[in-house]
Parts: C-alpha cells; sequence; structure tokens
C-alpha cells in the first residue's frame, strides 16, 4: 500500500493527492506525547494512526494542519484510506488503528457485541435530502422508487455497513418489501460499473464515487437519498473512535486531538469552501467536483440519545437483538 507523507507548509510547500485506494499521512510538529503513555498501541507517543473511509470530510484534517491546530496540540496522523466501515471496526478492535473514522452503524454492531469503543469525536450530520449519498440504476431500469428495489440485486459496500441499513428501510418506508433483496458486497468505486453492466439492478454509494461514476458512466441516473429517507437531518453521521485498550494508552495525544479536532471544526463550519478544497484531492475529486458537493455542518459533541433513530433501526432489522446502552461508548 502507497503512502505519503504530508507534513506542514513549512515543512513542504506541496501537498501530494492521493486516490481512494492509496495511504496517506498527515503530521504536525509540537510537544511530545505524555511520558505515561504506553508503546501498546500502532502509533508512537504523539502519534495516532488513523484508519478512514475516503470522505470529502478528510478536509477537516487538513484544515487542522494547514490552520496548526494539529501543530498546536503536538499531534501527529498517519491516515490510512479503508475500504469499508467494518474493516475500520476490525482493524481498530485488533490494534492495527488507534482511531477510526466511519458512519455509525458498524462501530455501534460492535458496542452491542461487547467490544468496549469508545467515540472520540462526532464529525458530520446527516444533511437535507439529496446531500447524504444516493442509489444509482440505470435509466433503462423500470426502477422509479425505493419501493421498486424490492426483490433486486443491490451492490453496497459490506453486509454490516449503515448503507445496507437504510436501502431497506426506505424499501419498506416506501411501501416495499425489502426481505428478498439480495445485497452484494462490492467496493465504492466498482459499484458504478457493476450497475452499468448489469452486474446489480441497484448501488448505493457515498461521495466522492457517487460523482465519479454519474461522470464516467451516463445511462445512470440517481434515484434518491436513503440516508435522508430514515433518518432525521441533524442526525450524527461519522465519527472517530477508538479502543478502550488505546483510549487508556494514548489518553492524552487522544485528549488532544479531540481538542484541536473541536477548533477546527469551529473553524470550518465557517469556511466550508477550505475543507472542500483540501479534502478533493484526498478523496480522487477534481477542485470543480469538490466545490459543488454538499458539506457541514461539522458536530463535534453529540448526546447518546441523538444515536436513537438509529438504533432502534438496527433492532427492527435485526441486527441487533435490543437496543445497547450506550453510556460508556459516548461518555
Amino acid at each position: 500500500m502507497k503512502s505519503v507523507f504530508l507534513r506542514p507548509a513549512f515543512a513542504v510547500a506541496a501537498l501530494v493527492a492521493v486516490l481512494a485506494s492509496s495511504a496517506c499521512s498527515a503530521s504536525a510538529s509540537g510537544p511530545a506525547g505524555s511520558a505515561a503513555e504506553t508503546g501498546s498501541s500502532p502509533g508512537a507517543a504523539g502519534q495516532l494512526v488513523v484508519g478512514v473511509v475516503p470522505s470529502l470530510e478528510l478536509g477537516l484534517l487538513k484544515v487542522a494542519e494547514a490552520k496548526g491546530f494539529l501543530a498546536d496540540a503536538g499531534v501527529e496522523l498517519k491516515i490510512t484510506n479503508v475500504d469499508s466501515g467494518p474493516n475500520v471496526v476490525t482493524g481498530v478492535v485488533a490494534g492495527q488503528y488507534d482511531l477510526g473514522y466511519t458512519a455509525y452503524a458498524p462501530p455501534l454492531l460492535a458496542v452491542a457485541q461487547g467490544q468496549p469503543l469508545k467515540l472520540v469525536s462526532n464529525t458530520s450530520t446527516v444533511g437535507e435530502y439529496g446531500t447524504n449519498g444516493g442509489v444509482l440504476v440505470r435509466k433503462d431500469s423500470g426502477i422509479a422508487s425505493f419501493k421498486d428495489l424490492a426483490g433486486k440485486k443491490i451492490g453496497t459496500n459490506a453486509p454490516r455497513s449503515l448503507l445496507s441499513l437504510t436501502v431497506p428501510a426506505s424499501i419498506r418506508h416506501a411501501g416495499g418489501d425489502p426481505s428478498g433483496i439480495q445485497l452484494v458486497p462490492l467496493p465504492f468505486a466498482q459499484i458504478g460499473k457493476a450497475v452499468h453492466d448489469g452486474q446489480v439492478d441497484a448501488g448505493v454509494i457515498l461521495e466522492p464515487f457517487q460523482t465519479k461514476a454519474l461522470a464516467e458512466f451516463g445511462d445512470l441516473v440517481n434515484l434518491g437519498d436513503s440516508y435522508r429517507d430514515v433518518l432525521p437531518v441533524g442526525s450524527p453521521g461519522a465519527l472517530y473512535f477508538t479502543s478502550a485498550a488505546t483510549a487508556t494508552a494514548k489518553a492524552d495525544t487522544i485528549r488532544r486531538f479531540k481538542e484541536a479536532l473541536a477548533k477546527t471544526a469551529d473553524y470550518a463550519n465557517a469556511h466550508l469552501d477550505e475543507v472542500k478544497a483540501a479534502g478533493g484531492p484526498l478523496a480522487g475529486l477534481s477542485a470543480e467536483q469538490a466545490a459543488k458537493l454538499p458539506l457541514g455542518p461539522f458536530k463535534p459533541r453529540i448526546q447518546a440519545g441523538e444515536l436513537d433513530t438509529l438504533t432502534t433501526l438496527m433492532v427492527e432489522f435485526a441486527w441487533l437483538k435490543a437496543k445497547p446502552d450506550l453510556s460508556g461508548f459516548v461518555g
């Protein structure tokens, strides 16, 4: 896996773009990590190894670097792109990553199964309809609504990703029967082509992959926003999380990262164009593509009750036997 090191402007003059399948690192100079921190997790003192699902939102970390928030906190980040939320969770649980970045469903599923994960920071929130990704179908497919997806073969990035939950929920919401759908695991980057080629009837997708697929395949159309169909505007969208072991071993560095991210979010909410410009190359988007995409607002702090709609859906679709106690996760 290729790595690219991104450092503050005084260290190097240029930023290096990476595609969604590559890995990159972001470094910021500053005071060393706490001497009390152990070497039991992958990053050295002051460094955090972060597994992420590629997204325009990663521009938030580049802004944190460019504005000196990470340097002031003495935090160095090494960022590795991962193909799905469940694989991010696996890496965090295994100690491969200090932090993980993904949507909420995979870590909540792990918490319900007894994994002692800890929320570090919320990032995005669910936006207005049409801003949270989509479901791609062929224009000649005869599929005109979510109800029409009943009994269809649907590409999704992982069987236990959030999108694999919101699509059947949207089918039910539209009056259809989701019990007969077949979910086909595919990398986000391959979903557009799979729909175009007829390998699947539809594909659930997020940005930046949606924009790239629609640009490449003119016979595709976005059916709708399954996120917003079932989750209210303002719901927690994505997060940084860690394991209980790393939360203890790297407590000081994680605290400083959390504070730096909160400062960055305050700045970013007033300068979303800067986040898009910084995140576009990391997501494999042109500046023009990135500028057109919806983004924000960022909301670092949430309460456990804000996840209630999501955990209710997880119970209704038999992902969970009962709603989990999230006091330890959010607290």
